[in-house]
């Protein structure tokens, strides 16, 4: 495969509701809605869709989730052999609540991808190997994220590091990235800041940079993105697109720019794939039906 994909695999199930209910309170929704999700399993599909052969590591649980999921591999050429089913274990499941302002509320059980660690990356290390390009996240355990960023290494396989959802890391783990993909929150958080803290993107790449990471690449929605590594900041605008939904815009981004990695492009032409992939992503209504295609991407560049 060019590109393995670490991660997760989540069921989404999403009520539409006027308002939030309170406490002991029981509302109407006024649609739902059950698809696929999962930052692991999103970059996946996202790599396939883009013409470039994909793999996906990770567990899901021994139910109609999963087969859900297995289709989903199947149907869009994502190499699934290493994303087994655990017995008595349930598929990841997120409960999500939108009310009509377009906010949100999200619970997570992480079911089966609790259960990945580092033996079953290790299982895996033929296909990371015979990879160019290693993308992992955090919806999965830190050990298996960590195991991903060893085998990569070990084995000379370029490594991204998604680090989302954003929370702290331990500065050996920031270090065994040679791509730190954050966005703006997610970089302040990792860098130790608050998700809201008054400082600049380019100092806390900076702290990024300091911490180890090869290359810091931070994603600034609608300004695009910039890189900081040994050589200075690139920075590159993002395509002027009319948003409708941008959720998965970053799994989308990450795999645009892993991409672009794989196929050798120069760092500001990665980071501008990428960008204009994430931007496509925000075009249309849910996550895995707005992944775009190659020639949607090729098409937007012209």
């Amino acid at each position: 495969m060019s590109i393995v994909v670490v991660g997760s695999y989540v069921a989404g199930l999403t009520m539409q509701v006027p308002r939030f209910p309170v406490a002991g309170e029981t509302i109407s929704a006024s649609s739902f809605t059950a698809g696929a999700g999962g930052k692991g399993s999103n970059q996946a599909v996202a790599v396939s869709r883009l013409g470039v052969e994909s793999a996906f590591v990770g567990r899901v649980g021994d139910d109609d989730y999963a087969a859900d999921a297995e289709a989903l591999w199947a149907r869009e050429g994502v190499a699934a052999e290493h994303a087994e089913r655990v017995s008595a274990a349930t598929t990841g499941v997120a409960f999500i609540l939108v009310d009509d302002d377009g906010e949100n509320q999200i619970v997570v059980s992480g079911g089966a991808n609790d259960r990945l660690g580092r033996e079953e990356v290790e299982a895996a290390r033929d296909a990371i190997a015979n990879a160019d390009v290693l993308l992992t996240q955090l919806e999965i355990p830190v050990a298996a994220v960590e195991a991903a960023l060893d085998v990569a290494g070990a084995v000379g396989t370029t490594a991204i590091l998604n680090p989302a959802p954003g929370h702290g890391l331990p500065r050996e783990v920031v270090a065994k990235a040679d791509y730190l993909t954050p966005n703006e929150s997610e970089a302040r958080v990792v860098a130790g800041y608050g998700p809201d803290d008054d400082v600049s993107d380019e100092t806390v790449a900076r702290d990024l940079h300091a911490m180890g990471a090869g290359t810091v690449v931070l994603t600034q929605g609608a300004n695009g993105a910039m890189a900081l590594d040994d050589d200075g900041v690139t920075s590159v605008p993002a395509p002027d697109v009319t948003v409708v939904d941008p959720t998965g815009a970053g799994d989308a981004f990450n795999a645009g720019f892993a991409v672009g990695l794989h196929e050798g492009k120069p760092l500001r032409e990665a980071l501008a794939f990428g960008c204009r992939v994430g931007s496509l992503a925000t075009t249309e209504e849910e996550v895995v039906p707005a992944l775009p295609s190659r020639e949607a991407v090729e098409a937007l560049t012209e």
